[in-house]
C-alpha cells in the first residue's frame, strides 16, 4: 500500500492557525473562544471576565515550561482549538524560558539578545507546528498597539522584541477586532489603519453578532467559511490536475505539424484553471520547436519551416 497522498484525497478540515487582535474590551477572548472545543492557555489570567456560560477550562500559566507541559500530555485530547491569550505575555514567556536554557541569552541591562529572539522564534515555530500536527486550530489572542509610519497611524498587535513580523508569516489569519457604533466587527483584509492577514479568501470584514443565543461565531462562521475555502481548492487542484493529464495526453500525440494543429485547435478550447493555459502554450511551443514548426500569424497555423 502507498504511503503517498494526492493532493485532492487531503481532508478539508483542517486545522488552522489565527490571531484575533483589537480595542480593550472588544470581547476578543469570548470570540476566540466561540471556535469548535475550545480550550484556554490563560497567560493573562483573564478568564474571569468572560460570562460564565462561555467559559472553558484553562491552564493558569506560570511559566512556559508549564504549557509544554499540556501540550505533551494527553489532557488536550478532548479539544479542537487551543486558545492562547495573550500572544504578547507568550512571547513574555518565551524569553524568560530561554535565558533559562541560556543565560547569556541575557545581556548586561537585563533586556534579550538577538540570538534570544532567534531562538524565541523557534519556539514559536515549534509550538505552532506542534499544535497543527495534534490536528488541533490555535487562536492567539493579542492587545493592540498603537504604531506610526511617517504621518499614518495605525495599529498592530502588541507583541514584544523583533518577533511580531516573523510570527505573522506562521498564521494563516489575522483579524482585527473593532466596535462600530454598537456593533462588533473582525477584519481580515489589511488597510491603511490596521494590520491584517486573509490567506484564506474570507470577507474582507464581518459583522460578530451579539451572544444572545450562544457563543459559536468562530465555530460556524470562520471554520466553516474555511472548510469550504479549503473544499473549494481541493476540486480546483483536482481539476487542474486533470487537464495538466488531458494536455500532457495530446501532446504525446503529435507526431507532425497537421497533428499539431489538430491538437492545437483543441486544446484552445480547454477549460482554464490556474496557469493551465500557459502549462498548454509552453507545451505546444516546445513540440514544435522539436518538429522544427512556426506559428504563421496569418494562417494561424503551425508549419514546419523547410516545408512548401
Amino acid at each position: 500500500m502507498s504511503l503517498l497522498i494526492q493532493p485532492a484525497d487531503l481532508t478539508c478540515n483542517q486545522p488552522i492557525s489565527c490571531m484575533i487582535y483589537g480595542q480593550p474590551g472588544a470581547g476578543k477572548t469570548t470570540l476566540a473562544l466561540s471556535a469548535d472545543k475550545p480550550v484556554l492557555i490563560d497567560l493573562d489570567r483573564g478568564l474571569h471576565r468572560v460570562e460564565k456560560r462561555f467559559q472553558c477550562p484553562s491552564l493558569q500559566v506560570e511559566s512556559y515550561q508549564q504549557i509544554l507541559d499540556l501540550i505533551n500530555s494527553d489532557e488536550l485530547a478532548p479539544f479542537n482549538t487551543i486558545v492562547i491569550d495573550t500572544l504578547g505575555k507568550l512571547i513574555d514567556r518565551m524569553g524568560d524560558y530561554v535565558a533559562l536554557q541560556n543565560p547569556k541569552f541575557k545581556q548586561g541591562d537585563g533586556t534579550l539578545s538577538m540570538k534570544a529572539w532567534g531562538a524565541i522564534k523557534v519556539q514559536f515555530q515549534t509550538l505552532s507546528k506542534t499544535i497543527l500536527n495534534m490536528n488541533k486550530s490555535v487562536i492567539f489572542v493579542a492587545h493592540e498597539k498603537e504604531d506610526k509610519d511617517g504621518d499614518t497611524r495605525f495599529v498592530r498587535p502588541d507583541v514584544s522584541g523583533s518577533s511580531g513580523k516573523d510570527i505573522v508569516k506562521e498564521l494563516d489569519l489575522m483579524g482585527y477586532v473593532e466596535m462600530k457604533g454598537s456593533k462588533r466587527t473582525v477584519s481580515f483584509t489589511p488597510t491603511e489603519k490596521y494590520y491584517a492577514k486573509n490567506s484564506l479568501g474570507l470577507p474582507a470584514v464581518i459583522e460578530i453578532p451579539d451572544t444572545a443565543n450562544g457563543n459559536t461565531f468562530f465555530k460556524d462562521q470562520i471554520m466553516t467559511a474555511v472548510a469550504s475555502r479549503k473544499q473549494h481548492d481541493a476540486e480546483l487542484l483536482e481539476k487542474y490536475n486533470g487537464l495538466k493529464t488531458v494536455i500532457d495526453a495530446k501532446i504525446e500525440c503529435i507526431k507532425d505539424a497537421d497533428t499539431l494543429n489538430a491538437v492545437y485547435e483543441e486544446l484552445k478550447n480547454l477549460e482554464v484553471v490556474w496557469d493551465s493555459a500557459i502549462y498548454c502554450k509552453h507545451c505546444i511551443s516546445d513540440t514544435a520547436k522539436t518538429l522544427n514548426a512556426v506559428f504563421n500569424k496569418e494562417t494561424k497555423k503551425f508549419e514546419v519551416a523547410n516545408a512548401k
